[in-house]
């Protein structure tokens, strides 16, 4: 069976432009055991990596998951905590100094922007993906599964998201493009 490494797709080389597509959840901020998810908007993806490896979806996909066959999987809401309106995807984000001027972690670019409660409201809402632990990277690369009946798992050794390729091919028909596959026989480094 062929696995990959669930990534997000890169937007360009800086953090500060990757914090815009994914949000934060890396300082493992949690309510009632509910991760806070911290991000720009109105613009959200239907599925995101964010923090190291918390896999949030939006309601919307999390309906059209559960109606797949797929299998390794749960959720749990998230909530959304600072909600900052940047509608970033009109920028050139190669270009564009906005975000450039920032001091400090590229977290803080969205937490020194205003609060929005009307567009947290308008946004939809998201939830954790629970992926249980399968197997383990072996010699950097090699994935060695225990059980193979899931589609989607974490490794023990690694925090690396790892999906087959029937997970693979329902997220190129139903997603929306921002997440991209690395082949564990042909890794890019």
């Amino acid at each position: 069976m062929k696995y990959y490494r669930l990534k997000n797709k890169e937007i360009n080389a800086s953090d500060y432009s990757d914090i815009l597509l994914v949000g934060s959840t890396s300082y493992g901020n949690r309510q009632n055991g509910l991760l806070v998810y911290d991000r720009t908007g109105p613009f959200q993806p239907l599925i995101i990596i964010s923090g190291l490896d918390d896999l949030l979806v939006t309601g919307g996909f999390k309906k059209l998951l559960e109606k797949s066959d797929l299998l390794g999987f749960q959720f749990r809401p998230a909530i959304k905590g600072h909600i900052a309106f940047v509608d970033w995807t009109k920028w050139d984000l190669e270009a564009d100094p906005r975000f450039k001027s920032v001091k400090g972690d590229s977290e803080e670019y969205i937490l020194s922007l205003p609060h929005s409660q009307e567009l947290s409201d308008q946004m939809e809402g998201v939830w954790e993906v629970i992926v249980e632990e399968n197997g383990k990277i072996a010699n950097g690369q090699t994935f060695e599964p225990v059980d193979l009946q899931v589609d989607i798992m974490r490794t023990q050794n690694s925090g690396w998201i790892i999906v087959t390729e029937k997970f693979k091919h329902w997220l190129e028909t139903n997603g929306d493009n921002w997440m991209e596959f690395w082949d564990l026989e042909n890794l890019p480094y």
